[in-house]
C-alpha cells in the first residue's frame, strides 16, 4: 500500500489511491502556525476497513511531525486517541 502526501502552505493530507486514481483513504491536517498542525479528519473506505489503513496513515503523520519537529494538536477523535495512548 502506497501512502502518498500532498501539502500546500495552509494544509495537507496523507492518502491512498485505488487503481482508478480515486482517494479511498485519507488523513487531513491544517497548519495552526509555523510549528503546529491540527490533524482534523481520517477516512477509510469500506473496502479497506479492518486492514490497518488508518494506522498506516497515522504512522505517516507521526513520521512527518517528528521529521519537521511539529506540535500535533489533533481534533480528529481517532488521531487524538492514538496520540494520547502513545503518551505524547
Amino acid at each position: 500500500m502506497n501512502i502518498q502526501h500532498q501539502q500546500n502552505p495552509q494544509d495537507g493530507e496523507f492518502f491512498v489511491l485505488d487503481e482508478q486514481g480515486q482517494k479511498v483513504a485519507k488523513l487531513t491536517y491544517y497548519f495552526i502556525d509555523a510549528h503546529s498542525i491540527n490533524a482534523n479528519h481520517t477516512y477509510v473506505s469500506e473496502s479497506l476497513r479492518g486492514q490497518g489503513v488508518a494506522d498506516k496513515l497515522y504512522q505517516a503523520l507521526v513520521q512527518f511531525v517528528r521529521e519537521h519537529q511539529l506540535n500535533l494538536v489533533p481534533s480528529c477523535s481517532y488521531i487524538a486517541k492514538k496520540w494520547q495512548r502513545e503518551a505524547h
